[in-house]
């Protein structure tokens, strides 16, 4: 085979093996990017930014999809894929070199031939060589640059998947600012509450109607009020602090609670059947898989001789003895490696077993995704039943705490009473929070293990790849043709 800047054939078709391998390996080998959480600063508490325009999550998406770095490393891994397969497809195409010459020689060298004087060697001397070389008939070449075509496709749907995982982070959270500024505004109805007890419970000592330790008690209930305030506004800080990380900007603006996404009502095995077409990931690994298994023929078509045409064109100032200036020829090559000492039988084997590795890595993925969508039904059955009682006890809690105030007001309730009756409201209102956040993280959990974005946000959409199977891999990746 031709050479590759210098290089013999199988010294370039080695390279370029090697290069599809390292980035199947690699793909393997590392997981979706994990985000790091941001640990909260101690601070006062943080009010929610007024002022300015909401951010929306269809936004805050469109932000982390221009700013954050995993939009770039899905990106440049898919420009690595496709200079592989050029590299790979660059072996079928014809090679053209050109060496050109210049001597000096202490002195010229000339023949009298028929009394003709006739240079042999010039004092300044010129020559070159062009040579242009090709394969006709290279079988090993054909399954080299099909893998990479493959190794291109599973890699798109790679980075699409990282884009995913990105957009999943960001909505996470989004929504976990929004809950903690659920439970900031129920820790600041708190403190209302506990401000006016102490006011109530002062006037009420001042005048004889109520002892010291109802004011204690009601001073006590403001403190702690004030500490789960503070408490809460850091944790919003924190919240926002991990959004703005996700999308690469300030988050000092109020944010928009999404909408609710409709209920899915299909069976756990339509969803299954939805999900399996959908998933990028799981169309990686089959296309990553049929790469494999590509790669695997090129070593038994090693025994296949290879046919290589070469043409050289020769030019200098020293005619010699032939007395010609320009000279070519044509030549046909065959190389055949009858033995290899049985290199080409263990790379085969070899790559057989990664390629039943990852028809298995394949398959896995389709077990565990039929269990992502039951777990997330049924974590979003378990969320939704949980914020209807939580809605139910804040609810209730809220009545009882104005019934207190009420009855502490007329002097019928004691200052225990009032604050046990705000504890309860608060508590009541945080596992409200908790309960919506948990709500929408189950819906973000079933729209993941469906294969489908968390917002209907157009810059997304673009990234995404269609769920169709890709142009030609669908007969490609027939069962019969996944055969080793």
């Amino acid at each position: 085979m031709r050479s590759m800047r210098g290089l013999p054939g199988n010294r370039r078709r080695e390279r370029v093996v090697k290069g599809i391998v390292a980035v199947l390996g690699i793909n393997a080998l590392l997981a979706s990017p994990c985000i790091p959480a941001l640990a909260a600063e101690s601070a006062a508490v943080l009010p929610t930014p007024v002022g300015s325009a909401p951010l929306s999550l269809a936004e805050a998406l469109a932000l982390a999809a221009r700013n954050n770095e995993q939009a770039g490393i899905a990106k440049a891994r898919i420009d690595r894929a496709r200079a592989l397969r050029r590299e790979a497809y660059s072996t079928l195409l014809p090679d053209l070199s050109f060496v050109g010459t210049y001597t000096r020689r202490s002195r010229e060298v000339t023949r009298t031939v028929d009394d003709e004087e006739i240079v042999v060697q010039a004092l300044d001397a010129f020559s070159g060589v062009a040579t242009v070389e090709t394969d006709i008939l290279d079988v090993r070449a054909f399954p080299v640059a099909r893998s990479a075509t493959r190794n291109l496709e599973a890699q798109e749907n790679a980075s699409a998947e990282i884009r995913r995982t990105l957009a999943f982070d960001v909505a996470g959270s989004f929504f976990a600012v929004l809950s903690a500024e659920r439970l900031r505004d129920a820790a600041s109805r708190r403190i209302q509450v506990a401000e006016a007890t102490v006011s109530d419970a002062r006037t009420k000592l001042e005048a004889g109607l109520a002892s010291s330790n109802d004011l204690t008690r009601a001073e006590l209930e403001l403190a702690t009020a004030q500490l789960a305030l503070t408490q809460s506004g850091s944790s919003v800080r924190s919240a926002r602090l991990s959004l703005g990380y996700l999308i690469g900007a300030d988050v000092d603006r109020p944010l928009v609670e999404p909408a609710a996404e409709s209920t899915e009502s299909a069976s756990a095995e339509d969803l299954e059947r939805v999900a399996q077409e959908a998933r990028a990931d799981l169309r990686e690994l089959t296309l990553r898989a049929e790469s494999l298994r590509l790669l695997a023929l090129e070593p038994q078509l090693r025994v296949v001789p290879t046919v290589t045409l070469r043409g050289t064109y020769r030019a200098n100032n020293e005619p010699g003895l032939s007395g010609r200036e320009r000279d070519w020829n044509v030549a046909a090559l065959l190389t055949w490696d009858i033995f290899d000492g049985g290199v080409r039988y263990a790379q085969a084997a070899a790559r057989r077993a990664e390629y039943r590795e990852a028809l298995l890595n394949a398959d896995a993925l389709r077990r565990r995704i039929g269990l992502e969508i039951r777990t997330a039904r049924t974590d979003l059955d378990t969320a939704r039943a949980a914020l209807e009682q939580a809605e139910v006890r804040a609810r209730v809690a809220e009545q009882n705490a104005r019934e207190v105030r009420v009855r502490y007001s007329e002097g019928l309730a004691t200052a225990l009473e009032q604050a046990d009756a705000a504890v309860a409201a608060f508590e009541a209102a945080a596992e409200l929070a908790r309960q919506r956040f948990a709500l929408a993280i189950s819906q973000l959990s079933l729209s993941r293990a469906l294969g489908r974005w968390p917002a209907a946000s157009p810059a997304i959409a673009r990234l995404a790849p269609s769920p169709d199977p890709l142009p030609g891999v669908e007969r490609e990746l027939a069962p019969d043709r996944l055969a080793p």
